[in-house]
């Protein structure tokens, strides 16, 4: 998916050599996570740099190592959110629909059950995350499971079966 919102400048302060050190330190769960979020390269790239470029804006606390990190972790997810936003809105507004595919979900209830259940985020920090209340967040990772559960395999769908 090419997108042409466009990209965060970003001009380094030296509070933000802090923060880019912790980012490499942790560079392969933070790009995972970043991909698990958004399912696309280029939209991986534009989170990393919201991300760099807002916690350029913010203290960093190297006495409280966790803290950062956790900073960090949810500064990523926000970005990620936002930068999914962005891209839907732009598709709207452009009038580029892709297919959906076979399992394809909605933003909110695919987000919910990453969230959820692949990283494990409780019901209380998806619910920030994505603006909706705990209750509602069972409601989207239901979806979400309901969905998937009824589209057939992979390998049903293309016509590769193992023999």
């Amino acid at each position: 998916m090419a997108t042409s919102f466009a990209s965060v400048s970003f001009t380094p302060s030296p509070r933000s050599a802090s923060w880019c050190f912790l980012l490499l330190e942790h560079l392969d769960e933070f790009a995972t996570l970043a991909w698990y979020l958004v399912a696309d390269g280029k939209l991986v790239e534009d989170t990393l740099a919201r991300t760099i470029a807002k916690l350029d804006m913010t203290a960093f606390e190297s006495s409280a190592p966790a803290l950062a990190y956790s900073q960090a972790r949810d500064i990523l997810i926000t970005q990620a959110i936002a930068v999914l936003s962005d891209a839907r809105r732009e598709e709207n507004e452009n009038r580029f629909f892709r297919p959906e595919s076979f399992g394809s979900l909605p933003d909110h209830p695919r987000l919910a059950f990453m969230l959820r259940l692949i990283i494990r985020s409780s019901e209380a920090e998806v619910a920030k995350f994505l603006g909706v209340s705990p209750s509602e967040v069972k409601g989207l990772v239901k979806h979400a499971i309901d969905r998937l559960s009824v589209v057939p395999p992979i390998s049903e769908s293309t016509g590769c079966y193992d023999a």
